[in-house]
């Protein structure tokens, strides 16, 4: 045997109880693994249901029911471009309230996958833990959880913020959450009439248009301006670094989601009547993005952000007269994927998908 090595015996050893405790015999945790496709058969495509599942989350969260650190964010270089094109991130959080779950997100980005095209930008992974006996429940794909969460957030605050006979939107990026942006506006402003999509890849645009053209009338437009400029809602969902959504496009009764990083330029955020963001702590947590910056050097005042989970539990009101402009600012929260996941994981169960793993046969050490 080679020194410092560790041998593990073929059958483990016999457990030592100390006096008192409870014997039980040692057991082997099941987990259901739930591919991308068995998490399409449970649902996760269902966009009424993520909005409620995420309203939900934010009521939670302004009663104090959620635990939710601030995630964990490594970025690096892309080896081509020589710029931050990679990044993943730790999103872990604990559920409470009537859910009484822990789990955590772990999601990739790379600007590499988009321009092969051989894989999405975002693959994401999620794991549900038992908080009794501290073994994941479920692992399952969480890439469309997070396209889906991510616009069923921006609904749910198009619903509070937003005027609710609001009949154009604007949207820029016709990528997964455009369209997912697409489906949680169509369920909120139901008075909703025309999109005009804009995406630096017209073709792309033009699908997406077509893909929504028994719903709603989708217009495709020449440029970022033209989808923007007078819709009473409007929304940013793209991977540039370069800041491009001016003030001047915008009119003074809209509501803007943006769930980019850094679309809008400085003059927006610093003009608009209203600030609102999904949770302050991450978004000030992160020094690449304008609002935190902005709040670095002075120019915008920290109490003027207001946080959505309060007004969506009615405890404050954002929006007290129709011709405020408001912008909404979301980074996402781990909280929704979370509770999607674990709708997800309880329709899989009950429809008997997925595939059941275990960590062991039989532990090694008690």
């Amino acid at each position: 045997m080679k020194s410092g090595v560790l041998q593990a015996h073929a059958k483990p050893a016999r457990r030592r109880y100390c006096k008192g405790a409870s014997v039980t015999e040692p057991v082997s945790p099941e987990i259901l693994f739930l591919k991308q496709e068995d998490v399409i058969k449970a649902g996760v495509l269902d966009m009424p249901k993520t909005i409620a599942d995420v309203e939900k989350v934010f009521k939670m969260y302004a009663e104090g029911e959620i635990i939710q650190p601030v995630k964990t964010l490594l970025e690096f270089p892309d080896p081509e471009t020589g710029v931050r094109g990679r990044l993943v991130v730790s999103m872990p959080v604990f559920l409470g309230g009537d859910v009484q779950r822990a789990g955590v997100k772990w999601a990739a980005e790379s600007s590499a996958n988009a321009r092969r095209g051989d894989l999405p930008y975002g693959i994401d992974v999620v794991i549900l833990h038992d908080l009794d006996r501290a073994h994941p429940v479920a692992i399952m794909d969480g890439t469309l959880i997070t396209a889906m969460r991510t616009s069923a957030a921006s609904g749910v605050a198009a619903k509070y913020l937003a005027n609710p006979d609001s009949r154009v939107a604007g949207m820029v990026g016709a990528g997964v959450i455009g369209r997912t942006a697409i489906e949680a506006y169509l369920c909120v402003l139901p008075k909703l009439e025309e999109i005009r999509l804009y995406d630096l890849d017209r073709r792309k645009a033009e699908a997406l248009a077509a893909e929504f053209s028994h719903r709603v009338r989708v217009r495709v437009t020449d440029s970022a301006r033209e989808a923007v400029e007078g819709a009473d809602v409007l929304a940013t969902q793209t991977t540039t670094r370069k800041h491009f959504l001016k003030r001047e496009w915008l009119t003074a009764s809209n509501f803007y989601a943006q769930m980019g990083t850094n679309e809008a330029e400085e003059d927006e955020i610093l003009q608009a009547d209203v600030l609102v963001v999904d949770d302050w702590a991450p978004i000030k947590h992160y020094t690449q993005g304008y609002f935190s910056q902005l709040v670095e050097q002075g120019r915008l005042q920290e109490e003027r952000i207001l946080e959505l989970a309060p007004i969506v539990a009615g405890k404050i009101k954002a929006r007290t007269h129709p011709n405020q402009h408001i912008l909404f600012k979301s980074m996402g929260m781990g909280s929704e994927d979370i509770i999607v996941a674990e709708r997800i994981y309880q329709t899989a169960k009950a429809m008997g998908i997925g595939q059941k793993l275990k960590l062991w046969d039989q532990p090694l050490w008690l």
